[in-house]
């Protein structure tokens, strides 16, 4: 579809892959691209052709989080503007129309793995890595990045997670929250597509969305409420 997201359609599945040839960073543009593929499959399962999708990066990471670069550029309308695409995203994949399956086919870092855990269903590999790791690097975490956090990590993990930037790897980020479920190393993305295969075959789409929307209700209105205050917050930080 573009040079860093590619969307491809097999039956009733979406497949959208992350794919920038390095580490995923989720800039302005990986952004933009993302979201085009998603009303790619928006578009389609409101026509009824596309009932799940998958959302996976590169062999070499999930997403490494948001571009450094833009924060370091001092355009502080740009690096803004990164952080609340960012969290809009993470709403837009906890309130999808159909089935989102995230594959986690490397490293899930900062807001990366905000991204992973605002799919339904999350799939991993015992070296798969997950971390919020602004605390290691000089970085207040956002409201919203919190939010989504608390939404899916246990209680103790979501404090170590936050306080602590812990690295949470294998059954340990299952355990914690971060996934769902872990497989061998190199079946992460075919896994993915027999839970979304599933998924399309099993679900009914109106019923999966109003559910997951009632479950998620306080989730997303906190989430937005942390990118409303980013003006705010960001100036202060």
């Amino acid at each position: 579809m573009t040079s860093t997201v590619a969307y491809e359609q097999t039956e009733s599945v979406a497949t959208i892959t992350l794919d920038d040839g390095k580490v995923n960073v989720l800039s302005p543009a990986m952004q933009q691209n993302l979201n085009e593929a998603l009303d790619l499959a928006e578009k389609a399962g409101s026509d009824g052709e596309v009932k799940a999708v998958v959302l996976a990066g590169n062999s070499r990471v999930f997403s490494a989080g948001f571009d450094l670069s833009v924060f370091n550029s001092g355009d502080a309308a740009a690096a803004l503007g990164m952080l609340s695409g960012g969290f809009e995203l993470s709403i837009r994949l906890l309130s999808f129309p159909v089935p989102v399956i995230m594959a986690a086919t490397g490293p899930a870092i900062a807001m990366g793995s905000f991204l992973m855990l605002s799919g339904d269903h999350r799939i991993g590999s015992p070296s798969s890595r997950c971390q919020a790791n602004e605390v290691a690097i000089g970085m207040v975490l956002p409201i919203s990045a919190i939010e989504i956090m608390r939404n899916r990590l246990t209680r103790s993990a979501f404090q170590r997670a936050v306080t602590m930037a812990e690295v949470f790897v294998g059954a340990d980020a299952v355990t914690a929250g971060w996934l769902d479920e872990i497989v061998e190393d190199g079946n992460v993305l075919a896994r993915a597509h027999d839970v979304a295969s599933a998924a399309a075959a099993g679900l009914h789409v109106k019923a999966h969305r109003a559910s997951k929307l009632k479950a998620r209700k306080d989730a997303i209105a906190a989430i937005q409420a942390g990118i409303d205050g980013l003006p705010a917050e960001f100036a202060a930080s």
